[in-house]
């Protein structure tokens, strides 16, 4: 027995021994498999990827994850790949930049369909692709950067198809091979700013007329070219050490498209279109990051990025340089506060009109635009708002805009002195100057007292801004609509309208009609179509007013649109949107231009016509008969879309009118 029970006590000291080593192995691995989890570059079905989680590419170059843009509680969230060595984490790929989170409940997974899907705590789905109908599928981040879809060994999406901001090597813009026999253009768009990831101002693609070219859009109104194949390699226009890199232009049946890769293993580039429309060269050499800002500008001087998206720069009396200012800032003449508008729509806008002097966003995260058009010296002294950054016009100082925060008693009576002789000295001049200046200017009061400053911001409601204004108590209110009355129509001075068309000059002269002549002018940084009545012309004031009433009363996308009126001595004047391609007429006369007009155009150009026919016969609030409907009213904007214009000519019908009687023959 004692035999027996030693024999039993060995055995259970020996394998004690062996559990406490496999314990410890067990221990290590699960360990090991702990780490491995926590840096893993796949997403399986199953799993989810939350606010505390990456997934790192294997070689540890790319992170993708959860992130949020700015520092407020009202941040946005969003999902994104970054360089895993980048302290600020800039983003190169963003996959959710139209609806960003609003909170830090994100979560990335697969759905039982296969698809990707991301979610916050709303438990609304965004789908990040929806091409997968199996649900055996895996999501992998490349050393790349790019994020794919597997189903199998086959690849059935990846992120880059569907680039933000960023160029990366191995991405292609252009067009592209979809499978089903159409090509998908490709192309790069801005951020909105710096902390607002959502699509922006600016877009950089390969143009669809000619393939071989590249250039940036500002706001699909203003193109520049940047850079062109020449049938053996890809040149860059606005900066020549561009030519240096390993681009490979591609052009066959299915698709065309530019690609580039890295210079060497060691080194990594890539580009990214600016919120502000510059070009940004990335370089990364180990863990080093550099950049390169670069302005698109080829035929100027100016490194200011906003005047290479300005069609005619302005001489402005002040110039066209703005300082940097900081602090509380005087109220504004203007608001404009949509989202849509970034930092520099603000600056190109401002630096296209003389009469602005001042210019900063309107949000704290660099969106919407407010704009001063009076002397900033003036209104510094007027409550301010919150400490923002200014850009006012000419080289001023923080000392020369707001006067010193610890003046003593002497240097206010100082002042008080200094205004009161002013206002004598203006007192004395102001009934010669103000009619000289009444003449050359476009800040002044029209006949009907109509402030210009006002139409001005009646304009851009036109053209579809949220304009916000100062009322005569101090406040400030959204102008939601242009007018209370239909017939109301913003009122500029003719001196404004003459300033917009170069006082008329005939190199802007579009054409003629019965009315008179049509200019071309620039109001605002908007294009716009100036119509002045001619004294020798066999239309009146009735045609004048007939148009105004009408067409300020019609909203159709086939009829043109009436922006504004010019009612000054004689001068009758209206303004119209600007239609670039002018008139049907100089299309179907003309031998050269002719065949661009083919069958398909032509009966998309006709389907418009009779659809603004039918809004003015039976759905507009008045029934209309245009009575001049010719191939010379009939207007073509820059997509060749139809609109039809002069209402000098039509009449009102009531509502069970079926004729009318008139007495003189129209229509000619």
């Amino acid at each position: 027995m004692r035999f027996f029970s030693s024999m039993a006590a060995t055995t259970l000291r020996s394998l004690s021994k062996k559990l406490s080593k496999s314990y410890v192995f067990l221990m290590i691995f699960f360990s090991c498999l702990l780490r491995l989890s926590e840096a893993t570059n796949i997403l399986v079905p199953g799993q989810d990827l939350t606010d505390n989680k990456t997934l790192v590419s294997s070689n540890e170059v790319f992170e993708l994850g959860f992130f949020r843009t700015g520092r407020s509680s009202s941040s946005n969230y969003y999902l994104g790949i970054w360089f895993k060595d980048d302290p600020h984490k800039k983003p190169v790929w963003v996959a959710n930049r139209g609806y960003p989170l609003i909170d830090s409940s994100g979560v990335l997974s697969i759905r039982n369909d296969g698809n990707l899907v991301i979610s916050d705590k709303r438990l609304i789905q965004h789908i990040v692709n929806e091409v997968s109908t199996s649900n055996s599928t895996s999501a992998i981040l490349l050393d790349s950067g790019n994020f794919i879809l597997m189903e199998g060994d086959s690849t059935v999406w990846e992120g880059f198809y569907y680039p933000s901001d960023t160029f990366l090597p191995g991405m292609k813009l252009g067009f592209l091979d979809t499978g089903t026999g159409k090509m998908r253009n490709q192309f790069l768009v801005s951020w909105q700013s710096p902390s607002v990831l959502s699509i922006g101002s600016f877009v950089l693609a390969l143009l669809e007329k000619d393939k071989t070219q590249l250039g940036v859009w500002h706001r699909d109104e203003v193109f520049r070219l940047i850079g062109y194949y020449d049938g053996q390699r890809f040149r860059f226009l606005f900066n020549s050490s561009l030519n240096d890199y390993n681009f490979t232009f591609v052009s066959s049946i299915t698709e065309t498209y530019l690609t580039f890769a890295t210079k060497g293993n060691d080194t990594f580039s890539w580009f990214v279109i600016s919120p502000t429309g510059e070009i940004q060269a990335f370089s990364k050499i180990g863990k080093e990051i550099s950049v390169v800002y670069s302005t698109i500008c080829t035929n100027t001087s100016s490194n200011n990025a906003a005047n290479c998206y300005i069609e005619k720069l302005p001489l402005c009396a002040d110039g066209n340089n703005f300082s940097r200012i900081e602090g509380p800032m005087p109220n504004p003449s203007a608001f404009n506060e949509s989202d849509g508008l970034g930092i520099s729509d603000c600056e190109i806008m401002c630096r296209s009109n003389c009469s602005c002097t001042a210019f900063n966003s309107y949000h704290d995260d660099g969106t919407g635009c407010q704009f001063y058009y009076e002397n900033i010296e003036f209104t510094a002294g007027e409550t301010g708002q919150r400490n923002t950054t200014m850009f006012v016009r000419g080289n001023f100082t923080e000392t020369a805009y707001r006067l010193p925060r610890n003046s003593g008693p002497w240097k206010k009576r100082l002042l008080w002195l200094i205004t009161i002789i002013s206002l004598v000295v203006l007192a004395i001049s102001a009934s010669v100057v103000i009619l000289r200046w009444k003449s050359h200017t476009c800040i002044a009061w029209n006949e009907r007292g109509t402030n210009t400053k006002r139409s001005l911001e009646l304009f851009l409601i036109l053209l579809g801004s949220d304009v916000w204004v100062e009322n005569r108590d101090g406040r400030t209110s959204k102008l939601k609509s242009l007018r209370k009355r239909d017939h109301e129509l913003p009122i500029l001075s003719f001196s404004c309208v003459s300033v917009a068309t170069n006082n008329f000059s005939p190199a802007n002269e579009l054409g003629k009609g019965g009315f008179g002549p049509v200019y071309k002018g620039l109001l605002l940084g908007h294009e716009i179509a100036v119509k002045r009545l001619s004294r020798k012309s066999g239309q009146g004031i009735e045609e004048f007013k007939n148009e105004v009433q009408l067409v300020s009363k019609l909203q159709h996308r086939n009829l043109v649109r009436l922006l504004d009126c010019c009612i000054e001595r004689e001068e009758k004047i209206l303004i119209y949107e600007y239609m670039a391609n002018k008139s049907l007429d100089s299309f179907l006369f003309n031998p050269h231009k002719k065949p661009l007009l083919e069958w398909k155009r032509r009966v998309l150009i006709i389907e418009g016509i009779a659809q603004g026919l039918l809004y003015l016969h039976q759905y507009s609030r008045l029934r209309i008969i245009h009575r001049d409907l010719k191939t010379s009213n009939i207007l073509l904007d820059k997509d060749m879309h139809p609109k039809i214009s002069d209402f000098g000519m039509a009449r009102i019908f009531g509502e069970n009118q079926v004729r009318e009687k008139t007495t003189r023959v129209v229509g000619k």
